[in-house]
């Protein structure tokens, strides 16, 4: 029964890969590469985790953990809703905590971790980390309104997840109780590979965000408006500083440009490859810096030049800054001095 749900996850899962590759132009680049790092390691558990292995009988293999699909799916989403256009390397850091969790299988292989207290209280903490990020990912999901369609799998895979280790800590034994983290979680990988086909088919924009260049296919700009419509934008920013207007929308700016939305939404997110709303950031950020060195602004409060420059809160101001420049306001003012 258990090779059946097997086969049929690893066909529906190669199945979806070669239709996502098929259409990997129209998606942005890095939610499709995470996506694709989901589906695969979900793949991988399919068909090589513990003594079920689909291809050799009674071999483990440690790569193919249920640990790497929570930390893909765990980016994928971190990424989905941040709307980021690349990968930061920084990030990479996430994978630590399973290739920790790689070499704790492994070790257990000569040293069993109930006769090592010290490996086993790490094997604990790592474990508590991939909890965290489920945690965090249904907890993300749920907030933001996006990809609920993964809770379906998600939700599922804590529950599974957990109950393991809580079976671990107590029989010090990988086997799971019912076989849940094989039954289980491949069964959840056969709807999911399901569910995802059938998106893919009725509305692919919920699945992933459509790319900048899929948007703009039709765009009429040629290379001597895309110039001309940048150095006007500029203009506005640097000499008339528009982005002191709190409530300035991409439609004012594009009105006073004299253009469509759709040209100025291009020239940003294709052309100048920002956001309009980091682009005025970008730039209140920079004058909030120049206002801290202006005499005429000495007797000002840190929030009091915020808002003269733009920013209509204090939370949105501290984020936006401390992402900027590394260090928040106040810090900042203290290195000038």
């Amino acid at each position: 029964m258990l090779k059946t749900i097997q086969i049929i996850a690893l066909l529906q899962g190669l199945f979806l890969l070669f239709i996502l590759f098929q259409r990997r132009q129209d998606y942005k680049k890095i939610d499709f590469w995470l996506l694709l790092g989901c589906i695969v390691s979900v793949i991988l558990y399919a068909i090589g985790d513990d003594d079920y292995n689909l291809f050799v009988n009674d071999v483990d293999w440690f790569l193919f953990h249920d640990t790497l699909i929570i930390t893909f799916f765990f980016l994928f989403v971190r990424y989905y809703k941040s709307g980021k256009e690349a990968f930061y390397k920084k990030d990479i850091w996430f994978f630590t905590p399973y290739l920790l969790t790689v070499g704790f299988k492994t070790l257990n292989t000569y040293i069993p971790i109930e006769e090592g207290l010290v490996l086993g209280i790490m094997h604990g903490i790592v474990e508590l980390l991939f909890l965290g990020m489920l945690v965090y990912t249904i907890y993300d999901i749920i907030k933001k309104k996006k990809e609920k369609w993964l809770l379906a799998f998600i939700i599922p895979l804590t529950i599974i997840f957990t109950i393991d280790e809580l079976m671990f800590f107590i029989t010090k034994s990988y086997d799971s109780p019912f076989f849940l983290d094989s039954y289980g979680i491949i069964l959840a990988a056969v709807f999911l590979f399901y569910y995802v086909l059938y998106k893919l088919i009725i509305a692919p924009q919920d699945v992933l965000p459509k790319s900048n260049d899929a948007k703009y296919k039709t765009s009429s700009l040629n290379a001597k408006n895309i110039e001309s419509y940048k150095s006007h934008l500029l203009h506005l920013m640097t000499e008339e500083m528009v982005f002191k207007n709190n409530k300035i929308t991409v439609n004012d700016v594009a009105s006073q440009m004299n253009i469509p939305r759709q040209h100025l939404s291009e020239i940003l997110n294709v052309h100048m490859e920002i956001s309009f709303q980091d682009l005025l950031n970008k730039y209140r950020v920079e004058e909030f810096i120049a206002c801290l060195q202006n005499e005429a602004y000495k007797n000002y409060t840190l929030l009091g030049i915020a808002n003269e420059v733009g920013f209509s809160s204090k939370s949105s101001f501290n984020t936006t800054f401390k992402k900027l420049k590394g260090v928040t306001p106040s810090q900042y003012k203290k290195q000038l001095v």
